[in-house]
């Protein structure tokens, strides 16, 4: 995958996935990531579709309307779920707890440390949350960042060498 462009005009069904009813929290409800929402109908969809939070309306799943994205990426099929972070400018990679270690299986994780190096290219990141924990995924190595639910992530580049050598921290928002 060579870009990750976002076409909310081509999206794909859901078709059955709700991996995010699963894996994200709404403020809304007061429901936790990682607990299915009392409204979802699992593998179904959403029982309160019409009358759904906003934070429901205006999530876009990146299998969804990524057409980069292949079909082994759908969230049903690979437990992960993709999103992007606007205001953190940051791709999340949600893995479902049920499935660990997905994230590290091919062609994920390829294609993930593809997607990493593309976006650090362009002054974006990508981590993936595997439970409470968050890794960032540099394009030499992944950095376990701990539970950074609350937390800024910071990556910087410099020079070592003639190469380009990322790292990553967890760091409180200023208050």
């Amino acid at each position: 995958m060579d870009t990750l462009e976002l076409n909310l005009a081509a999206g794909r069904s859901c078709d059955g996935c709700t991996l995010c009813c699963k894996l994200l929290n709404v403020r809304t409800l007061n429901k936790p990531r990682l607990v299915w929402c009392q409204d979802c109908a699992i593998g179904v969809g959403c029982r309160v579709y019409e009358t759904r939070p906003r934070e429901c309306i205006e999530f876009y799943c990146l299998y969804r309307i990524s057409p980069e994205l292949e079909e082994a990426w759908k969230p049903s099929v690979s437990k992960m779920l993709l999103n992007y972070a606007a205001s953190a400018k940051q791709v999340n990679v949600h893995t479902d707890p049920d499935f660990p270690g997905m994230w590290l299986r091919e062609p994920y994780y390829r294609q993930i440390k593809d997607m990493a190096a593309h976006l650090l290219a362009r002054q974006s990141h990508l981590v993936v949350w595997e439970g409470d924990e968050l890794i960032a995924i540099l394009p030499d190595r992944d950095v376990r960042l701990g539970d950074a639910r609350d937390k800024n992530i910071v990556v910087s580049a410099r020079l070592v060498n003639g190469q380009v050598q990322y790292d990553a921290v967890a760091v409180a928002p200023k208050a």
